[in-house]
């Protein structure tokens, strides 16, 4: 025999629905309008993410829980995905949107009216474009904090070294080779984001002298620019063509050689962050205005010939051990 959840006590209804997992709830707020306020309420504390992939399914879970329902769980129950997403919206506290589509924005730029419908912005947007589009596309969707983006063509064209953009997050991965000055010059653009990582694929390791003296100044301009005033975080670029056995001639160009052996930085969980680094292969900067410091440093590969790149603005209580 059936149980009528509705007709419990609130409290009583609210105890019983935290022991559920998100498909629960979900079913059970689809069964009637009244429902749908009762799940509303009790839930309205919890924090949800809502994934829209490629604006035909979707997934609603749980943050930091890994409880997870999928659009392909309740076929027939709505109309239309806009139905769908409506509904959860109004039901699970407004989760924060992540989208993904694999196609320049086209889809993303047709489901903007149903956000500003329901008065939300996505949260993360991620998607696939060709190099010569992506200066333009990133203009467009610039209002979002985060961004994640494919790059699969070769990098060709001019890069508008005037623009700046300000994404509180931004992942690029280059899957095809790329035009190193176009690379380097759209860096410089990245300069006030907070958090950013590039990775490359199928590149070459072995740059030439040309190119590697050509970065090593690119390089010393970029964190002049750093110390004269940037909101930059963190920074890593999974490859550059910089000869690693002179980058301690980078920061004699700068007047700030501060070398660092070993820097330790607190982690969320209480553990410690631990990072040990060979001569000359990490120094601290620090900003003019702000007294801010960052550290930065090379890791060389000798297997694949590449040399990464990462600019660190430490946590509070970090601590250093200096050369």
């Amino acid at each position: 025999m059936s149980f009528p959840l509705q007709k419990l006590p609130y409290l009583a209804f609210k105890e019983v629905l935290s022991t559920m997992e998100i498909r629960e709830k979900f079913l059970i707020a689809t069964s009637s309008k009244k429902s749908a306020r009762l799940v509303k309420n009790c839930v309205s504390s919890e924090k949800y993410k809502l994934s829209i992939m490629y604006c035909e399914r979707w997934d609603l879970e749980k943050e930091e829980e890994g409880d997870k329902y999928s659009s392909s769980e309740c076929e027939g129950v709505f109309e239309t995905l806009h139905d769908e997403i409506e509904f959860i919206v109004d039901v699970f506290n407004k989760p924060i949107i992540w989208m993904y589509t694999d196609d320049p924005l086209d889809s993303y730029t047709d489901f903007i009216p149903t956000l500003e419908v329901l008065q939300l912005k996505v949260f993360t947007l991620r998607f696939e474009c060709g190099a010569p589009e992506l200066q333009n596309l990133l203009e467009k969707c610039k209002e979002n904090p985060q961004i994640e983006v494919s790059i699969d063509s070769p990098s060709i064209g001019v890069i508008n070294r005037e623009s700046r953009y300000h994404f509180d997050s931004i992942h690029l991965i280059f899957i095809d080779k790329i035009d190193w000055d176009w690379y380097l010059q759209l860096i410089l653009t990245l300069l006030d984001c907070k958090f950013v990582t590039i990775e490359t694929m199928h590149q070459h390791g072995g740059a030439s002298q040309e190119l590697q003296e050509k970065t090593r100044q690119w390089l010393i301009d970029f964190l002049n620019q750093w110390i004269s005033g940037s909101r930059l975080e963190y920074l890593e670029i999974g490859e550059i063509p910089l000869d690693h056995t002179n980058f301690r001639t980078v920061f004699e160009a700068l007047g700030q050689v501060v070398p660092v052996k070993q820097a330790k930085s607190p982690k969320k969980n209480g553990d410690w962050d631990i990072g040990d680094f060979d001569a000359d292969t990490c120094f601290m900067i620090t900003q003019k205005d702000s007294g801010r410091k960052a550290v930065v440093y090379v890791v060389y590969s000798e297997i694949w010939n590449i040399t990464s790149f990462v600019l660190r603005v430490p946590p509070a209580n970090s601590s250093f051990e200096f050369a």
